[in-house]
């Protein structure tokens, strides 16, 4: 595949968003914002700032197609995760060093890479005049990396996404994904009474409590464990956990964080509410004891069927017959975004999965500049074009 931008341009917009500050938290999108606006405008693209407050905000763009045609979202998100320390790597978070054909630096795998090659590839149409069939839009969202807040925020807005197709630029390696697993992450407490350690039978011991509800949640995993021949099997791990005073007190408080990975059709609010009554019915026989359970994050597994139009487009880029369909093992913000399998999501980015949040974090430039022209090709062919 050609390259559609010049490659030392390309090169030089990753490697300033990438010396942009974007960790979350705080976030502080609004930090990199201006400046994807600002691209837009000198290539003709209106572009709209959705503030958010706080220093956050998304960024949203159309180009409109001619005649009615399908309708097109390429997605990513602005923040990152926090940056790692300068001992545990080589290259500074925010560096944007270049080195054996990678550019290192926070955000250059997940996914600064693949945001800046969609928006290049979009640049590139209007810049060569090619009218598509259909709309094709643009969002960048802030507050992936944990609540999602940009894409709430977009969705509550425009309600039911009236869109054929998303495509999610996060980390694939270049390859094609049909979906990835649900999240739902739990807090559990178990709340009882302290007491002397010498007197354990005057308290009620919520460490020990505890104990007895993880084996509880264990006995319960077979009734909700699926697996889904795409994105694999639904899991549960207990992950966190903390309770106690001092050895000589018997405990009054026990916390247990729990992530579960689900996949369809377990729907993540659903698990958690029956999650919730069967331990909510399951402690009232322990005297003494109360627990609280909590989400603190839920997200919905997606899964696109891959005889959709959009795959079929993806794969004749990417070689035909010798070109395949997989799933990524993170979620991402079209859990928010799509609805009752509404819009279809194609997830591709240039990033390894595996470099996402690592030390010396990094993308290789040959597949970033290759997918600038991938997903500039997909908009063409899902879209058509207009003469």
């Amino acid at each position: 595949m050609r390259y559609v931008w010049e490659p030392d341009e390309a090169v030089a917009l990753l490697r300033d968003w990438i010396r942009t500050d974007t960790c979350n938290p705080p976030g502080n999108e609004h930090r990199l914002s201006p400046a994807l606006r600002a691209f837009m405008g000198k290539w003709g693209i209106p572009a709209r700032i959705r503030d958010l407050g706080g220093n956050r905000s998304n960024v949203e763009a159309r180009l409109p197609g001619i005649g009615g045609g399908r309708k097109l979202m390429f997605c990513g998100h602005l923040d990152t995760v926090a940056p790692w320390k300068e001992t545990a790597g080589k290259y500074p978070p925010h560096g944007a060093a270049v080195e054996g054909g990678r550019i290192y630096g926070r955000g250059a795998s997940d996914m600064k890479s693949g945001l800046a090659a969609m928006l290049l590839a979009m640049a590139s149409l209007k810049r060569d005049g090619i009218r598509l069939g259909g709309e094709l839009s643009f969002l960048a969202t802030a507050g992936e990396e944990a609540d999602s807040c940009g894409a709430r925020a977009y969705t509550e807005e425009a309600g039911d996404l009236e869109l054929d197709a998303l495509v999610i630029g996060e980390p694939t390696g270049g390859n094609i994904a049909a979906g990835h697993k649900g999240a739902l992450w739990l807090r559990i407490a178990a709340i009882g009474r302290s007491a002397h350690a010498s007197m354990p039978e005057i308290g009620r011991n919520a460490v020990e409590a505890m104990m007895e509800a993880t084996a509880f949640l264990r006995r319960l995993e077979p009734e909700w464990r699926v697996n889904d021949p795409l994105l694999g099997g639904s899991s549960m791990a207990f992950t966190r956990i903390g309770g106690g005073v001092q050895t000589n007190v018997i405990p009054d408080r026990c916390e247990l964080e729990v992530d579960i990975r689900v996949v369809p059709p377990l729907n993540a609010q659903s698990l958690f509410a029956q999650l919730s009554a069967k331990l909510e019915k399951w402690s009232r026989g322990m005297d003494g004891i109360r627990f609280v359970m909590k989400p603190l994050l839920v997200r919905n597994p997606v899964r696109t069927p891959t005889d959709d139009p959009i795959f079929r487009h993806a794969l004749d880029i990417q070689g035909g017959e010798a070109a395949e369909i997989g799933a990524v093992p993170y979620y991402t913000d079209a859990s928010v975004m799509q609805k009752n399998g509404r819009p279809p999501v194609l997830i591709y980015g240039p990033g390894e999965p595996g470099q996402a949040h690592q030390p010396d974090e990094w993308v290789g430039i040959e597949a970033y500049l290759q997918a600038i022209g991938f997903y500039r090709e997909l908009a063409i062919r899902y879209l058509g074009v207009s003469v």
